[in-house]
């Protein structure tokens, strides 16, 4: 496990009835979501008032609001250092967010609370020391402790998203905050790149590219500096390889078959010689079962085996179906994939491992491509045309809430590292 360094300094608000708190329930099973209604006052300022106060709120809002499970309730300021539990309350709040900062330096210092309204006591509280660059981490920290501490759902909000951009043939991998912030180029392939797949620590991504050969896989390393290796062998058609949870192998097509290697590309193993092609495949979060897509039938569909490539199964039917996705989260356990419409149209659905509960998630006009499960196995990431360019979108993995990641050049393939 790979770790970063940070210029954030954390303390933790010591409770002693933080153990007692009546948690909020929420049902992320539901076919409908029963959003948590919270209120997040300014931060009170402690001396001069500094605009990074406000922008730290701003981070954390629009956090809540992506996770499509909190409602923001409007609520007067707070005044002084005591909390006015029955007004939030009567403002139809069961959640409060408390704060104060001050300038130190070039830094900020930021000290913030979680409250439960209902039993009128904190739940977590924690400390920030940041620079103004690292302002938004500190707030995606603590929008994951929210998120986990009311729903249980582990936050996604510190995750990077690597995506390609450029034109057909002259593309490259990019890497950005969740919330499409903090772009940076990571290759200089100008090639036909595709699929990228980020292990689970986020550590590295695998990714093919016709920069020297036809299509070879290459592993980068992201942290501590970026750091780039051809993993494959010349003259074969290497793509769609995803990394097994535990990163000690990867899945991936070759020459039309699914194949299996280790993490550095050797030993490689076809799991499949059908007279067919078969492409894209996706590890169960077991790393005991792989879906992938097969036009065997004649169309392209879903299909699932064991790791082994035994007891291979059809999980889709009729049209043309492709890009699954498996959600990393054994309690969600549905596999994502793409439904490709007559007159061009694609949409997003989700089906359960053994072809069971096929629910179509997306109903926008245009394309509804390549979903990518954030890493908590709740959240799909997906490319969607339907503001006019390709860019990246969020919703939750029963189709609600989608909002728009990314703006400005076309973006593909995205996915989510850490």
């Amino acid at each position: 496990m790979y770790q970063r360094t940070l210029i954030l300094t954390l303390f933790l608000f010591l409770f002693s009835a933080l153990d007692s708190y009546s948690k909020i329930e929420i049902d992320i099973n539901s076919p409908t979501i029963q959003k948590i209604p919270i209120a997040i006052p300014e931060l009170n300022a402690i001396g001069q008032v500094n605009k990074n106060g406000k922008k730290f709120i701003e981070v954390l809002k629009q956090d809540l609001k992506n996770s499509g499970l909190f409602q923001i309730v409007p609520a007067p300021p707070l005044s002084g250092s005591s909390v006015n539990y029955q007004a939030y309350f009567d403002a139809g709040a069961d959640a409060l967010i408390k704060g104060d900062y001050k300038a130190s330096g070039s830094n900020i210092e930021i000290a913030i609370r979680l409250f439960d309204l209902k039993d009128e006591q904190p739940i977590i509280g924690r400390s920030y020391e940041a620079s103004p660059g690292r302002l938004s981490e500190a707030a995606h920290r603590f929008a994951n402790h929210v998120l986990k501490e009311l729903t249980g759902i582990d936050g996604f909000f510190t995750s990077k998203v690597v995506y390609v951009s450029g034109s057909k043939r002259k593309r490259d991998l990019y890497l950005m905050d969740y919330n499409g912030e903090n772009i940076r180029k990571l290759t200089s392939h100008k090639s036909l790149l595709l699929s990228p797949s980020c292990s689970k620590d986020g550590s590295k991504v695998v990714f093919n590219s016709d920069k020297v050969w036809d299509q070879d896989l290459y592993v980068i390393h992201l942290y501590p500096r970026f750091k780039e290796k051809r993993i494959s062998k010349p003259y074969k058609l290497d793509q769609s390889a995803e990394w097994s949870p535990d990163g000690s192998k990867i899945v991936f097509s070759l020459d039309g078959d699914i194949a299996i290697a280790s993490s550095s590309g050797t030993g490689v193993r076809k799991l499949t010689r059908a007279r067919a092609i078969d492409v894209s495949p996706t590890w169960s979060p077991d790393g005991t079962q792989i879906a992938f897509v097969s036009d065997r039938a004649g169309s392209p569909n879903v299909y699932v085996m064991s790791a082994s490539g035994k007891n291979v199964r059809r999980i889709t039917k009729g049209g043309y179906n492709t890009d699954p996705s498996w959600s990393p989260n054994p309690k969600v356990n549905k596999i994502a994939y793409v439904k490709v419409e007559k007159g061009g149209g694609a949409n997003i659905f989700t089906v359960g491992s053994d072809g069971s509960s096929e629910q179509r998630l997306t109903w926008a006009s245009g394309r509804n491509e390549t979903p990518s499960w954030t890493p908590d196995g709740h959240y799909i990431s997906f490319v969607s045309t339907r503001a006019g360019s390709s860019n990246i979108y969020l919703m939750f993995h029963n189709g609600h809430n989608p909002v728009q990641l990314s703006k400005g050049a076309p973006k593909k393939f995205p996915t989510w590292c850490g």
